[in-house]
């Protein structure tokens, strides 16, 4: 009854508090995207350099950006595990609003950076905080979705997060203009308090996900929230909020036979069971996958890489807003489409035409940057493979490396797995970041190479071991995995439209009903 039966090409929400719950969650992914950014901002503003004390182009210049963004991601994966404990044993809303404090004094801290090893530890404690919010708001924003549009709604993240990265460039490219001094690096800087205190602030109303309320045997709140989350004109009876709520508790129920309490214990069920350790695997590919492309050297090092195809002064900071604003149709074209086309075809699309665009970028390289030339033609198609190659990653895998690792995983482990595939992400994104100075200095287009090949491994990785979810319910996709569902959405929906007394009865009713099912089957 999901949308009365109809199948529109672009997915439609069921109402404006569904979709308003998953859209205002996602200014978390605007305070990741920012702050994730910020340094390739700061790359390309010369007044940073010498209140540090710094020499631009430098070997102890570049160890030093290596290591302001290396720590960023070292924080990050060190949020991703606390946030394994956190996520279960406060929630996913309260593990939001402990991410958003830790961000902020980070921010605070790095505002007001007075020399570079106070700037390197409030990286590493707003990557902390970081690395709690990108884990939790694609994670947050699965469970509050139906299955028909969860790729809309999970789209969401990617499409703030491509919108705060085009906000870092235009914001530090305005400040360029600025009298030289601190304002042109501490105001963007600042800016980062922005999204995480408006998170802060209105996370208070946001509802708590049903499935950790139903995990916490707080059954009549996760009824009431999956209620309001899943009405519709067109199902006046609440029919389809009735049979996921069933589907939910029953799996629930079900899975809480593993016994797998407290992050340790997920920790062993999950890396004990055949089918866990392949989601594992899947989520944690997708993660360190997307990043051997070169999605994060690329922006982390934009402005440098603009410098050396012969663009000066403030316009490489231009370039970076531009580059990172088409990033946001291009999550937008995802959102819209993936529940229609797919997960696996937009991922191994973007890999084909990321390899196109990063052979393109070597020769060009190669050519003429290294070689020191002038030739203009030669330099432009160095930015034209930038830019065509932000277009083929934001449309294709940008969302996607979220979406995925936030619907394989069972509720018995979906807080550790989601945690340890973004760990994926921030351990490849220490690995890159760290090297991509030094191995553009020393290697030069042989570094492209390197994610062309990585990128190559990814995609074939993908094509032979990512299952389709397109369309399924979070608890029926472990049927892709081998694993038994207690009762699958289709059966709770057959249940509920076959005339049992749950439709158009009181909520109570509905309640009891649910809970002697599974009693039953137990």
């Amino acid at each position: 009854m999901a949308n009365d039966g109809k199948k529109y090409v672009i997915p439609r929400p069921r109402n404006i508090y569904n979709f308003g719950v998953a859209l205002f969650v996602a200014v978390g992914s605007l305070c990741y995207g920012y702050a994730s950014s910020i340094s390739a901002a700061l790359i390309g503003q010369p007044s940073w350099y010498d209140y540090m004390g710094l020499t631009i182009g430098t070997p102890h210049t570049n160890a030093i950006l290596g290591a302001i963004n290396g720590v960023y991601a070292a924080g990050g994966a060190f949020g991703c595990v606390f946030n394994m404990w956190s996520s279960e044993k406060l929630g996913r809303k309260r593990s939001i609003q402990v991410g958003c404090c830790i961000s902020i004094v980070g921010a605070a801290i790095m505002t007001g950076s007075v020399n570079i090893p106070m700037f390197i530890v409030s990286r590493f404690i707003m990557g902390f905080g970081i690395g709690i919010l990108v884990t939790l708001v694609p994670l947050y924003q699965s469970e509050v979705s139906p299955a028909e549009s969860r790729g809309l709604m999970v789209g969401l993240h990617g499409v703030l997060i491509g919108f705060s990265y085009s906000m870092t460039g235009f914001i530090t490219y305005g400040c360029y203009f600025a009298p030289y001094g601190q304002f042109q690096w501490r105001f963007p800087l600042a800016v980062q308090l922005i999204p995480t205190s408006i998170l802060l602030a209105g996370s208070f109303w946001l509802p708590y996900s049903p499935r950790w309320l139903l995990s916490q045997g707080r059954s009549e709140q996760a009824w009431v929230v999956t209620q309001r989350l899943h009405a519709s004109k067109e199902d006046p009876e609440d029919a389809y909020a009735h049979a996921e709520f069933r589907q939910m508790q029953s799996q629930i129920e079900f899975e809480k036979a593993h016994n797998a309490v407290g992050t340790i214990a997920q920790g062993k069920l999950a890396f004990k069971q055949k089918s866990f350790r392949k989601r594992l695997g899947l989520g944690f590919l997708v993660q360190f996958g997307n990043q051997c492309t070169g999605a994060l050297v690329i922006n982390n090092y934009n402005a440098q890489l603009f410098a050396g195809l012969g663009i000066k002064g403030g316009t490489p900071l231009l370039l970076l807003g531009i580059f990172n604003l088409l990033t946001v149709p291009g999550n937008l074209f995802n959102g819209l489409f993936i529940d229609r086309f797919g997960r696996r075809r937009f991922v191994f699309t973007g890999c084909i035409g990321i390899i196109v665009c990063l052979c393109g970028e070597a020769a060009m390289t190669a050519q003429f940057v290294e070689k020191d030339s002038t030739n203009r033609i030669g330099l432009g198609f160095g930015v034209f493979f930038i830019f065509a190659y932000v277009c083929f990653y934001s449309s294709c895998l940008d969302a996607t490396m979220y979406l995925v690792p936030s619907e394989i995983f069972p509720m018995v482990i979906r807080s550790f797995g989601m945690s340890f595939s973004i760990m994926g992400q921030f351990i490849a994104t220490v690995i890159l970041l760290e090297a991509a100075p030094t191995a553009f200095q020393t290697i030069g287009y042989g570094f492209w190479i390197i994610l062309i090949l990585l990128t190559a491994i990814y995609g074939v990785l993908v094509y032979f071991f990512l299952p389709e979810t397109k369309g399924m319910t979070l608890e029926d996709i472990s049927v892709l995995f081998g694993d038994p569902v207690e009762i699958s959405f289709e059966q709770a929906m057959n249940k509920q439209t076959g005339g049992m007394d749950t439709v158009g009865g009181d909520k109570g009713g509905a309640m009891e009903l649910v809970e002697s099912d599974v009693a039953q089957k137990a």
